[in-house]
């Protein structure tokens, strides 16, 4: 797994060589780095069914972005596809939402899972709104991925059966957006 660049905390005249090695390793890495940052915005284009009573993985098999310093992304939409995959080590916000399709029973809600475990204050329930789809929004958070960890948006729906998530090309349809922010 690659590494983010890091910069000198100071240099030390005699010692550290202004060197076109090192003004690549300490000045240009770093500022490439946070130029093109990991980040990923994910859409779900394939409808899939919601587990009753339960935290369901959202599937996504769209990217708008999904890139980093490297060009290879954190997210596939062939395997895993609810899961992004952090390559960088670090402080990550997240955010989205979760579409749902209508029914008059229960509650609905969003959750963020890290390795699989739901993150501590991430939950977030709402009235359903009767028998129209619904976007449930998914807490924003920071969130602290070590290279390898996953972060994952989770839909939730206690309609007493299964309910099948709501796509759209509109305003209604569940994403998730991922940018690495600081080590």
């Amino acid at each position: 797994m690659p590494t983010v660049p890091e910069t000198k905390a100071a240099w030390t005249n005699g010692v550290d060589a202004l060197s076109s090695t090192n003004l690549n390793a300490y000045l240009r890495d770093p500022i490439r780095f946070l130029m093109g940052k990991p980040v990923a915005r994910l859409r779900q284009t394939v409808i899939q069914g919601l587990v009753n009573n339960a935290d369901t993985p959202l599937t996504f098999t769209s990217e708008d972005v999904d890139t980093d310093p490297d060009g290879i992304g954190g997210h596939s939409t062939s395997t895993n596809t609810s899961r992004y995959t952090a390559r960088y080590t670090g402080w990550y916000r997240v955010g989205g939402a979760v579409a749902i399709t209508g029914n008059a029973t229960g509650f609905r809600g969003s959750s963020w899972l890290v390795n699989g475990a739901i993150l501590a204050g991430s939950k977030i329930y709402l009235p359903n709104n009767g028998s129209g789809a619904a976007a449930i929004p998914a807490r924003p958070m920071l969130v602290r991925l070590v290279e390898g960890d996953f972060v994952e948006l989770a839909g939730y729906q206690n309609s007493g059966a299964i309910l099948n998530s709501f796509v759209s090309i509109g305003e209604f349809v569940s994403s998730m957006d991922v940018t690495w922010e600081r080590l």
